[in-house]
């Protein structure tokens, strides 16, 4: 990025009719510390990718789970091992299902609150049972509490954050995600040879800290105005929005985006809140928006990252890469600079094209790996670097694009009262599919089996082009698009390509009434001034 570009970026406003709207990070500081506060949430799914999902190779771990073979070493049985891990995904699974249902009655922050509180009781049950039933208890509860920590948190800075700069706070919301791996990858690294029960204890120590700053502190955050306004408490919601938008926009733009809401919110106001909004789903133009934040969502899984992130070491151990396991973390630690770099790239390129960038990059270090074990008689050293090379592109093309933007797009493109089970719905089948990578993988690439190794990579290599061909057709592009203009031009059939010049008339009118309320002047409309949302193009 050039130095006058930078300061062009930082410079800029965009104005509404007498509304200002600040763009710059400055002038919008409340905002990206609320996103890093609220993006702590995600730490504990990152964390535990990183630190519990290696318990299962810790002697302290397994002398208490686990039993001593006849050749002294440590080990698991499978029925406990793999219960472990999916137990862990079924809760998340569940919990994702249930973000809906839960967020029609209950705000998003207490939500946040209840699994902070489930997560605790979890961890505090695996720090101290010896129980088999209650380890897989605590896991199943831990699932249940990060599926509805990650669903709430998205769906929570959807509702709050300016249009034009969602995508870069979801970067940054997505980077504690990547950040937890790599902690409890070096936390782990540093337990690991502890022969008791404190090799994994101490780690899970760590899990106490987020949970109860979250607890104690998130009472004292506004509500999503959004959620406000949807039940029916539009003062706090105006409220609430005047904290989200402090130092950016004048009081015009702040009630120019409020009638953007009220809207939206009058338009749905006579929806049901219970399981039968669910149906709506799949029901008219919902059913595009479902189909889209599904695959798209889905894509997670569909590069292959469970391949990757799951059985790199163990990669990295047959191919003879020295110290596979610091390795593991490298690599990661670059995933984490391709996340950091989508935060200076989002806001000019837009989410869609780091998503497909990401998604083609995944493909290419697909390939490469199949191809490094698919050639005859590659020396291992050789093997070695070309695995190296291939996991460092795939996790750097991993965060860039697709860590946090599909997730993104699963919680912007919904209608408002279908946001959570949208957003639920499409997490839900992510986990679903990530635990089938894991659970059919060993399958693939053990010795004692179909004995693919590394070669399985062939089919993941398919699977991302078939991602990267789903999100190229049906991915719209809605950088700096309100989520008032996104549904309008869905309720308007608007194709995929024609949505980035579609000029929303329905916003532009409710803009135009938030401008005169701010004047102090007649709200009414005239018959010809209510909304109509015609399709105009911009010239």
């Amino acid at each position: 990025m050039g130095t006058s570009d930078a300061q062009g970026l930082e410079a800029r406003e965009m104005t509404h009719g007498e509304g200002v709207r600040k763009t710059n990070l400055l002038a919008n500081w409340r905002i990206l510390a609320v996103t890093l506060y609220i993006g702590m949430s995600l730490f504990e799914y990152g964390y535990d990718k990183g630190a519990i999902a290696g318990f299962q190779a810790m002697p302290g771990f397994l002398m208490v789970f686990g039993y001593q073979a006849p050749d002294g070493t440590w080990a698991i049985a499978s029925g406990p091992q793999q219960i472990i891990t999916s137990f862990m995904t079924l809760g998340s699974f569940i919990g994702a299902l249930a973000t809906g249902l839960i967020g029609a009655h209950l705000c998003r922050r207490y939500c946040l609150m209840l699994s902070s509180a489930l997560l605790i009781v979890a961890v505090v049950i695996m720090v101290e049972t010896t129980s088999f039933g209650a380890l897989y208890f605590a896991r199943l509860l831990c699932g249940l509490a990060n599926g509805v920590l990650m669903n709430f948190a998205f769906v929570y800075l959807q509702e709050c954050t300016p249009p034009y700069l969602r995508g870069l706070c979801f970067g940054m919301a997505a980077f504690w995600i990547t950040f937890g791996t790599t902690i409890g990858m070096v936390v782990n690294n540093e337990t690991a040879e502890i022969m008791n029960r404190q090799a994994y204890q101490i780690p899970l120590y760590v899990c106490f800290p987020v949970p109860a700053l979250l607890l104690v502190t998130l009472p004292f955050l506004p509500e999503s105005p959004r959620w406000l306004l949807h039940h029916h408490r539009p003062e706090e919601a105006l409220q609430s929005l005047r904290f989200f938008r402090h130092g950016a926009y004048d009081e015009v733009a702040v009630l120019q985006e409020f009638e953007e809401m009220k809207g939206v919110a009058a338009r749905e106001a006579e929806s049901t809140k219970d399981w039968r909004l669910m149906l709506e789903l799949f029901r008219g133009t919902n059913l595009r928006r479902t189909i889209i934040c599904v695959g798209v969502t889905s894509a997670n899984a569909g590069v292959g990252a469970m391949f990757i992130l799951s059985f790199g070491t163990y990669f990295f151990t047959i191919a003879k890469v020295g110290e596979p396991f610091m390795w593991t973390i490298i690599t990661n630690c670059l995933g984490l600079a391709g996340l950091i770099l989508s935060w200076f790239l989002v806001q000019r390129v837009g989410h869609r094209r780091l998503i497909l960038t990401g998604c083609s990059l995944c493909s290419v270090a697909m390939v490469i790996i199949a191809i490094v074990y698919t050639v005859p008689n590659l020396p291992a050293h050789q093997a070695g670097i070309g695995m190296v090379v291939a996991c460092s592109l795939y996790l750097f093309g991993f965060n860039l694009g697709m860590e946090s933007y599909t997730f993104l797009t699963s919680g912007e493109l919904p209608a408002q009262k279908l946001r959570a089970y949208t957003q639920g719905l499409s997490v839900g089948v992510s986990f679903i599919l990530a635990w089938l990578c894991t659970f059919t993988t060993p399958y693939f690439i053990n010795p004692t089996e179909l004995n693919w190794g590394p070669k399985y990579a062939w089919i993941w290599f398919v699977s991302a082009l078939i991602a990267t061909v789903f999100i190229y057709l049906m991915l719209p592009d809605v950088n700096g698009r309100s989520l008032e203009e996104i549904d309008e031009m869905f309720r308007n059939r608007v194709p995929a390509r024609g949505f980035k010049s579609y000029v929303c008339l329905e916003i532009e009118q409710a803009r135009s009434r938030g401008t005169k309320h701010a004047l102090g002047e007649n709200m009414e409309l005239d018959r010809e001034d209510k909304p109509v949302g015609q399709h105009i193009e911009k010239v």
